[in-house]
């Protein structure tokens, strides 16, 4: 099962919004992002989440036919009990939207949640500009010639290959830092092998000229 999580951020534009969805077979939005998702016409199957930023009447009267799932457990975050709450529902690829803009210190703790759990779903954060991930085994990207692609590592542990860009990377141990960052495909694939560690891939499509 493919879920879309709609995170209490910066809101998706319309058209990225509306491409998520039908891409998605279950649609949850975390807490007060039910009002992002009803002004942007989404109607998600759930709401989960404290309901702290939330105007739960208002919401539940914009969405009538949404489940709404309280959870408490203020020892997690609300997109993380997100993310419980749909493995315990069978989800395999989880894909979340809105995750940027606010606290820089919530920005920080999203990401963090791809380290987490990347082995154990299909897990990215998508933006208007951008699809991250996290990566510890090969993977192959499709792509356009230039596309950016970076590649950061947190704990300078992972060695990294990565073919089909302007600089490519053969069993290379990648430091903390800025080494990976702006990478430019040059095919309509790249292929990236991460033995030893974890890597934050980042894909930020080229742009359509006038976009």
């Amino acid at each position: 099962m493919r879920v879309l999580i709609l995170a209490n951020g910066e809101t998706p534009s319309l058209s990225l919004a509306r491409r998520l969805v039908r891409e998605h077979d279950l649609i949850l939005a975390t807490d007060g992002a039910a009002h992002r998702a009803s002004a942007l016409g989404i109607i998600p199957h759930i709401v989960c989440g404290d309901f702290d930023s939330v105007m739960l009447d208002q919401a539940q009267k914009e969405l009538p036919h949404t489940t709404f799932i309280p959870t408490p457990n203020q020892d997690r975050a609300d997109l993380e009990k997100a993310i419980h709450l749909v493995q315990e529902r069978g989800a395999k690829t989880v894909t979340i939207t809105g995750a940027g803009g606010g606290r820089i210190d919530h920005q920080l703790a999203n990401f963090a949640l791809l380290l987490r759990y990347h082995t154990e779903l299909n897990l990215s954060i998508v933006d208007d500009l951008s699809s991250v991930c996290a990566v510890s085994e090969e993977i192959t990207i499709p792509t356009r010639p230039g596309d950016t692609i970076s590649l950061i590592s947190p704990s300078g542990s992972a060695r990294v290959s990565l073919t089909g860009v302007q600089w490519e990377l053969s069993d290379y141990l990648l430091p903390v830092g800025t080494m990976g960052v702006s990478n430019v495909a040059q095919a309509e694939q790249v292929r990236l092998q991460v033995a030893g560690g974890v890597i934050l891939l980042c894909h930020l499509p080229q742009q359509e000229r006038g976009t």
